[in-house]
């Protein structure tokens, strides 16, 4: 039978919180509910957090579900009624854009491993192709690889004039938390001090003259990706997801955090989305390619294309070489640039802001 949301309620009707009577959708304790295809996202609010309680209703809902649907994907949120983090504390309506930015994009993924990183570094290469001035701000702390994609893994940046020094490399401004530590290093923070990294990459950092500011962000919904989506000026995000539906599942996740902390979502990139054989040109479609432009028709946000498996471009991000520098022309990199065009239409340039008198431009969400 096809998942419908009647039939879905229908399902949620039949599972029931330990100890009570009435159902989690009678008890109104479903406080968002997402269906795609055959993708259940479901948000179930409780007065405490209990373990226990959480693993009984993740069973009921699961096989409930499956009743109607066995081969639906199904992902299951808990949160504590009225529960506020750190950083949802913060004010969120408005937000300023530096003066000395003028467009700030975030990459964003539901899950690691999709391809996120190179693709920033890619894309940056891509609007610089384009004619704007780009930066890359990584700020993936558990796992910065932006520094080895640009082989600048060995430097370390300076202070000047109060202000901290970005990297520079192929005509690309570059900061990262991978300069502050050791390689092999572990970075074991939390909210707040992740918070308070990202506030100084923002304000202390030189990004002067910077047209397009490309941010790397962590992969999840967690209190890094959290933090960071509220802390940052961001004029939107774009997420990347595989064709898988396990990876479109958790891009449906980020979506929904960027849409709680009121950050516009650009639109998404199907990553990986076929393998091109370096030898013939043939394309394979290894995974189930076109999931995730169904998936964005259904959700109403902009598709912003496919991006194949070049193992070239594999190859140049290991060796810290961008593979849009000299691959451009190839299906991998004119699909890049299709990508940096559609994009185009939420860019603004340094030099609008300087044509409104240097003021900071404000976002009232």
């Amino acid at each position: 039978m096809i998942l419908t949301q009647e039939n879905l309620l229908a399902a949620l009707k039949m599972v029931r919180l330990p100890g009570a009577r009435s159902d989690i959708v009678e008890a109104g304790q479903i406080s968002r509910l997402d269906l795609s295809e055959n993708t259940v996202f479901i948000e179930i609010q409780m007065s405490e957090l209990n373990p226990t309680f959480e693993k009984s209703l993740r069973f009921q809902i699961e096989k409930e579900i499956q009743r109607v649907d066995a081969n639906a994907q199904i992902a299951v949120e808990f949160r504590k009624i009225g529960a506020v983090t750190e950083e949802a504390k913060a004010p969120v309506t408005e937000k300023k854009i530096s003066s000395r930015v003028a467009t700030m994009i975030a990459v964003g993924s539901g899950k690691g491993g999709v391809g996120k990183s190179s693709l920033s570094v890619n894309l940056a290469i891509a609007f610089q192709q384009l004619g704007y001035t780009v930066g890359i701000l990584d700020c993936d702390v558990y796992g910065p690889s932006i520094p080895t994609m640009l082989k600048v893994v060995d430097q370390k940046p300076m202070l000047l004039n109060g202000k901290i020094q970005p990297i520079e490399a192929y005509g690309l401004k570059i900061m990262s938390a991978g300069f502050f530590v050791e390689e092999g290093q572990s970075i074991i923070w939390r909210g707040p001090m992740i918070h308070k990294l990202i506030q100084q990459f923002v304000n202390d950092v030189a990004w002067d003259g910077t047209d397009i500011l490309i941010v790397d962000l962590p992969p999840g919904t967690g209190d890094a990706p959290l933090s960071l989506a509220q802390t940052m000026p961001l004029t939107g995000a774009v997420m990347v997801s595989m064709p898988q539906q396990v990876s479109i599942i958790d891009v449906h996740k980020g979506i929904s955090m960027f849409n709680q902390v009121k950050v516009p979502i650009l639109g998404v990139i199907e990553n990986m989305s076929h393998f091109i054989c370096p030898h013939c040109d043939h394309s394979s479609e290894i995974f189930d390619r076109g999931k995730v432009k169904k998936f964005c028709e259904n959700l109403g946000v902009s598709y912003l294309g496919d991006v194949p498996i070049e193992p070239k471009l594999r190859e140049l991000s290991d060796a810290g070489k961008p593979f849009m520098l000299d691959h451009q022309n190839s299906s991998a990199g004119k699909a890049i640039t299709q990508i940096a065009k559609r994009l185009q239409p939420f860019v603004k340039t340094y030099d609008d802001l300087k044509s409104n008198g240097g003021e900071e431009i404000k976002l009232v969400l």
